[in-house]
Formats: structure tokens, C-alpha cells, sequence
């Protein structure tokens, strides 16, 4: 049989194999450069070369099984109804739906794992892998994509692509093995698995902006560099327009129309880049004869939030927050509502009689008139135990929250602050972030000391008090709207933020203290990590936590935000959809409120 016959029957076959794995009978396949104008019912195959040796045989069965797939096991339509924040984060969460449908696929026929395998390792055929030796060689969202890919199949990669991903494992594996039960849960279900794929892919986004630090030896990287990268994927990504392709009876076509949109770019201009916060998955160890300390705390500052920005436009901010307001008001205030309504059952009248001084009893008067010897009695009402209690919310105000976590956390506390203030309860609401990207002025001065090793935290702590205990809600309503200004949100050191917290609560008159932490993610501090152990941030956190929760009396619990936090707190849960916060806060509280377990608590 010639050549010509041979890729013939090739492309038939193909064909026939196309429309049986994606149970669709009306499938065109074509063959030659992909284009972003195609139908939906039209997949674009490479073309075959006259060579047609077996390795290319093997790469374009890999493209068809994958394009049969994706038709099959994927929807466009929620797919494109995430709402993304950048073009880094776009890439990976593309990659971790390709894993998706090629997972379910390679689960059910396991035979086409090598024709899928042959795709990614032909993109790297061109580079020595020998001479692969960082980070900024490998994609990311490649690395992620078959990371991903082995977990939810059960398939040892092949030696080429382990080799490729090598340099990667160490770094992302924890991050996404956090996730992966959650993801495999939800394997079939592309609209549940997105919400978690797009938070992932937040958590994963900033390990690219990671490796470019990497090259300049000590965590610090020229101006611009970011948009260089940018750029350079941009161009890559662009189709070649001049030619067309060929479909499987031969006939040639030529792209309708280029496409000449723009991806968008990422703003990498200094306090409002929000993709520089890396996330980093800490190690479980031992945190004895750990010693924590801060290079300056010259720079560090806690600051009322009325003094970060004029008064003009916290009323601007605080007017975007509740046109956010109106669309929540419904879900959060109807948790509230039962919040308050189990706070307001406890409110009974609990009075001690017989007593020397007090509120005269005036149904024991009778006794007095009949016996004017008698002494007057008094009496006195109980303070129910909730209402001697206060709240503190402590807030993680990192890049990371950035968009919709930190707008429905900011919600939250407000709402949280109106109802527990109308049920007697104080509520204190505090954040925590820092006050430069990359170190600012404290990683200047350690420079100019001459970089002396482990030099502890090395950044500017910024602690802001949204509303303090003593403050009704009107007084500080307009504060919360701070949290939705660029800038403020950077880096997170939780460990001392839950220090500072925890000893504002020890000043307080009131028997029972309940500090609560809302965090989307590990303690991270780029300039901090990069000078110290790598491990340095968990474990002063993990020494905070176990101190306050062995040795005080004031109740610590987290909530996590698309992270998990139960390997931190003894306390703790941990939600998927920000939109589950407001629940999740009311539900805790109401928990930590009943009589049963809050006498448990404070005995």
C-alpha cells in the first residue's frame, strides 16, 4: 500500500474512533493548524507528514482521544462562566479541566494513556531534557495538568514526563494533594469541579511568578520581568494564519477570519500586583526548640482602618460594599436571623432574691407591712453568660483573598457585627497583612547590614482594626469598606496577627473570649521564606495555636477558605464557595453559643 493509501485509511480510522469515544456521530475531523474559528461539532487534528513515522501516528491519536474527550466530558459554556483575575490563573485552570475529561477517559479506556501521554512529551521533543534545570523550562500549568492527571488515574507517568516534572513535584504536589479529594469527588461534575479548580488554580497561580524570583539567586527580580513573561506566552500562544488545513477527504480550508483578540494582562505595578503573594504548603514538623524573631519591627504598624485612606473614599468603598450588600443581604441576614433568634431564647430572666442590697422586691413588701420588723429584701438579675462574651474576627487580608473571598468576608463581619450587637455580644474586627510586597523597607535595611543569614521575619507588618469591642456597628460601618481597596491586600504572617488578637482579648473585661481566624491559605511571606528555613512561618504558627489552645482560656477557631486549616486548629472547617462564609461563621458561633457546650467550654 503507498504512503499516500496508507495515511488514507489512517485518517478513517481516526475518524471511526473520534465519533465512538465521543458518542457522536456527526463529527468532522480535519487536519492542519488549529484555529480559535472552528464549529462545535468540528475538531482540527496536526497534519500528517510524508514521513508518517510511529511516534507521529502516536501523537495524533493523542490529540483525537483528548478532542473526543473534551466533546464528550466537557462544557463549554461553564467553563467560560468563571469569572478569572489573571492570565497566569487562566492557564492553569484550562489545564486542570484538560486533566478532567482526559482522567475520565484514560479511567474508562485505559489503552489511549499512551496516545495522551505522546502529546505533552512531544511539546518538550525539542528540548534537551538533560539540560533541564529550572523551573522556568517547564511550564507550570503543565506540570499541574499531569500532576493532577496521575492522581486522579492511578498512572505512574511515563519516564520522559516524570523527568519533565521533576522540578515541579516538590513544590505544587502538597498544594494539589490538598485538594485531591474534594476534586476526585467531583470528577463528574464540571460545574462543582470548576469552583474548586479556579480556587486551586488561585493558590497555583503565583508558583510561576515564584520561579522567576528564583533567578536572580536571592528571591529578587528586575522590574518588568513579569510583563516580559507575559508577553512572551502572549506571542506563543498566537496562531499561524498562513496556512490552512486539511480535512479527512483532503479538501483544504482557510481560517474564516484571524483572531486578533488580546490576552488580558496582568497589572504588575507594585502594591496592586496581586498574583506576587506565593502560596506555600508547609511540611508537619516539629516546632520544638523552634526560636521566631523579626529582623526590625520599626516598621510595623497597627492602624485604625479610618487612617489608611480619606474619609471621601471610605464613603465610596463602603457604598460598593453594600451594592455587594444587596445581593447578599437576603442569604447572610437570614443566618443572622437564626443566630440571634438562638442568642435571644437564652435571654431569660434569672433574678437571686433575699439579698442585702439590689432592686427591692416589691412582692415581698407584704411581709414588712404585716411584720415592720421584717428587713427589706432585694434582688438582682443574673447576667446570662452570653451576653459577657466577646467576639473577635480576625480577618486575613492577603493578596490571595483578593476579589470575592475578601468582599463576602468583609459581609460578613459586618452583618455579624449588627446581629451580635443587637443580642448584647461585643464583636471586635480586626485584619492582618503587610504593609510592603517583597520585604520593603526592613528587607532594605537587612541589604544594607550586609544580608546576615536567618534574619527571621523580614517584612512590615500592618494590623488594622476595623471596628474595635467597645465601638457599635454605626460608628465603624464605613471601615469595612477598606478591605475592598486596591493595595491594601499583600502578604499574610499569621502567627503573630493571631498573637496580636489573642492579647487584645486577654484585655478584656468579659468572662468569655472567642477569637476567630478567616484565612484562604498558609502563613506566606515572600521575602521572609526566601531568607529563612522554608518552613520558618508554619512553625511559628503552629507554636502560636498549640500555645493559645493548651494554655489559654480564650476559644480559637479558623476557617478556611478553599484551604484547609483543620491541620492547624483543633477547631476548625474548611468551605469551598465563599458564598458558604456568612453560613459557616453564623453556624460556628451558634454552635460555640449553646448552653450545653459553652458551660463545657468556660468550666
Amino acid at each position: 500500500m503507498s504512503k499516500k493509501n496508507t495515511i488514507k485509511v489512517f485518517k478513517k480510522s481516526i475518524s471511526s474512533t473520534v465519533r465512538a469515544i465521543s458518542e457522536n456521530k456527526n463529527i468532522d475531523v480535519h487536519y492542519g493548524p488549529s484555529t480559535k474559528k472552528q464549529k462545535n461539532n468540528q475538531i482540527t487534528l496536526p497534519l500528517p507528514s510524508l514521513k508518517f513515522s510511529e511516534s507521529e501516528k502516536i501523537e495524533i491519536r493523542g490529540n483525537a482521544d483528548s478532542s473526543a474527550l473534551k466533546i464528550k466530558y466537557h462544557n463549554e459554556l461553564i467553563h467560560k462562566s468563571k469569572v478569572i483575575n489573571s492570565a497566569v490563573s487562566k492557564k492553569i485552570f484550562d489545564s486542570i479541566e484538560v486533566a478532567r475529561y482526559e482522567s475520565i477517559g484514560i479511567n474508562k479506556f485505559p489503552g489511549i494513556l499512551k496516545n495522551i501521554e505522546k502529546i505533552m512529551e512531544s511539546k518538550y521533543d525539542s528540548k534537551n531534557l538533560k539540560n533541564i534545570f529550572e523551573k522556568k523550562d517547564i511550564d507550570l500549568e503543565d506540570a499541574v495538568q499531569l500532576i493532577i492527571q496521575e492522581h486522579f488515574t492511578g498512572k505512574i507517568l511515563s519516564k520522559k514526563l516524570n523527568k519533565i516534572i521533576s522540578i515541579w513535584r516538590q513544590d505544587i504536589g502538597p498544594i494539589i494533594k490538598e485538594n485531591l479529594n474534594l476534586l476526585i469527588d467531583n470528577l463528574n461534575k464540571q460545574k462543582d469541579f470548576s469552583d474548586l479548580s479556579l480556587l486551586l488554580a488561585e493558590k497555583l497561580q503565583s508558583m510561576d511568578i515564584e520561579s522567576n524570583t528564583e533567578n536572580d539567586g536571592n528571591g529578587e527580580m528586575e522590574d518588568g520581568s513579569l510583563e516580559e513573561d507575559q508577553k512572551n506566552s502572549e506571542n506563543s500562544d498566537e496562531i499561524n494564519q498562513d496556512t490552512g488545513f486539511e480535512s479527512e477527504d483532503g479538501n483544504s480550508d482557510v481560517s474564516e477570519e484571524s483572531d486578533n483578540s488580546l490576552t488580558e494582562s496582568e497589572n504588575n505595578e507594585g502594591e496592586n500586583n496581586e498574583n506576587i503573594n506565593p502560596i506555600y504548603e508547609p511540611p508537619k514538623e516539629n516546632i520544638k526548640n523552634f526560636y521566631y524573631t523579626a529582623f526590625t519591627k520599626k516598621f510595623d504598624e497597627i492602624i485604625a482602618a479610618s487612617e489608611l485612606c480619606d474619609i471621601d473614599e471610605l464613603i465610596r468603598l463602603r457604598n460598593n460594599l453594600d451594592k455587594q450588600l444587596e445581593n447578599m443581604d437576603n442569604i447572610i441576614s437570614r443566618l443572622a436571623n437564626r443566630l440571634q433568634r438562638k442568642l435571644m431564647a437564652q435571654q431569660k430572666r434569672w433574678w437571686e432574691f433575699n439579698l442585702e442590697e439590689g432592686i427591692l422586691d416589691s412582692a415581698r413588701l407584704s411581709r414588712v407591712i404585716l411584720n415592720p420588723e421584717q428587713p427589706l429584701s432585694y434582688k438582682m438579675e443574673i447576667e446570662s453568660e452570653f451576653k459577657d462574651t466577646v467576639v473577635s474576627l480576625l480577618i486575613d487580608n492577603s493578596g490571595s483573598m483578593r476579589g470575592r473571598p475578601i468582599t463576602v468576608a468583609a459581609l460578613s463581619a459586618d452583618i455579624l457585627a449588627r446581629t451580635l450587637e443587637r443580642c448584647g455580644v461585643k464583636v471586635e474586627i480586626l485584619g492582618f497583612t503587610t504593609r510592603s510586597w517583597k520585604g520593603g523597607k526592613a528587607r532594605d535595611e537587612w541589604i544594607k547590614s550586609g544580608r546576615p543569614p536567618e534574619p527571621g521575619r523580614l517584612n512590615e507588618i500592618r494590623h488594622i482594626v476595623y471596628k474595635s469591642a467597645n465601638d457599635p456597628w454605626r460608628r465603624a460601618r464605613l471601615n469595612l469598606g477598606l478591605m475592598l481597596r486596591e493595595g491594601i491586600l499583600k502578604e499574610n504572617i499569621d502567627g503573630e496577627a493571631i498573637e496580636w488578637a489573642h492579647n487584645r482579648l486577654l484585655q478584656r473585661v468579659e468572662h468569655r473570649k472567642i477569637l476567630m481566624v478567616i484565612s484562604d491559605g498558609a502563613p506566606v511571606d515572600d521575602s521572609t521564606l526566601s531568607t529563612n528555613t522554608g518552613s520558618y512561618l508554619d512553625k511559628h504558627l503552629r507554636e502560636v495555636i498549640k500555645k493559645i489552645e493548651d494554655q489559654s482560656r480564650i476559644e480559637l477557631l479558623a476557617i478556611g477558605i478553599g484551604h484547609d486549616v483543620t491541620r492547624y486548629y483543633k477547631q476548625a472547617l474548611t468551605i469551598v464557595e465563599v458564598d458558604q462564609l456568612g453560613g459557616a461563621i453564623t453556624n460556628q458561633l451558634a454552635m460555640l453559643f449553646d448552653p450545653i457546650k459553652a458551660s463545657q467550654k468556660t468550666a
